[in-house]
């Protein structure tokens, strides 16, 4: 299948956006989970958005996984890949969405961000295409990601 295809990168630190937590009972914690306790979230966040399931990634030594909890329950996915090239991939990032609209994911991407930045990487790049969330270009736009290119491309893979 072939859609609109948007990369967007982030090259300084200085243009995270901050953004104070909208809610006393957040938490984000960064670590692996359980395989099952991984795919149930993934499904929560990502089955609208038509995730697809990279279970071969799952715990692998590149990747970086934060979670987001409100009241002790998570219900926001961040993932992060480390490249050879001091560069770092995000490639999953939602809330779920019977949360939208709180202000939890502009916070949750502000935090991740800050917290991949404390790694050092020399940027940090995504794509997003035509079947993502609506709010999801305009979000990463609003936390400092600039874009780099666009394309017409098969998303069958992603």
């Amino acid at each position: 299948m072939k859609a609109w295809v948007t990369y967007l990168e982030m090259t300084d630190p200085s243009t995270v956006t901050r953004v104070p937590p909208p809610e006393p009972s957040l938490s984000i914690a960064r670590g692996r989970l359980a395989v099952k306790d991984y795919l149930q979230l993934f499904r929560l966040v990502g089955d609208r958005l038509q995730w697809d399931l990279r279970a071969q990634l799952i715990g692998g030594p590149d990747l970086i996984i934060l979670v987001l909890c409100v009241g002790g329950v998570a219900c926001g996915l961040c993932e992060f890949r480390q490249q050879s090239n001091r560069e770092l991939e995000l490639l999953h990032f939602g809330i779920d969405a019977q949360l939208e609209g709180r202000g939890l994911g502009r916070y949750f991407l502000s935090e991740c961000l800050r917290t991949a930045w404390a790694d050092r990487p020399g940027r940090i790049w995504l794509h997003t295409d035509e079947f993502d969330s609506p709010k999801a270009l305009p979000l990463y736009l609003s936390a400092g990601f600039s874009l780099f290119a666009k394309r017409y491309e098969d998303v069958t893979d992603y």
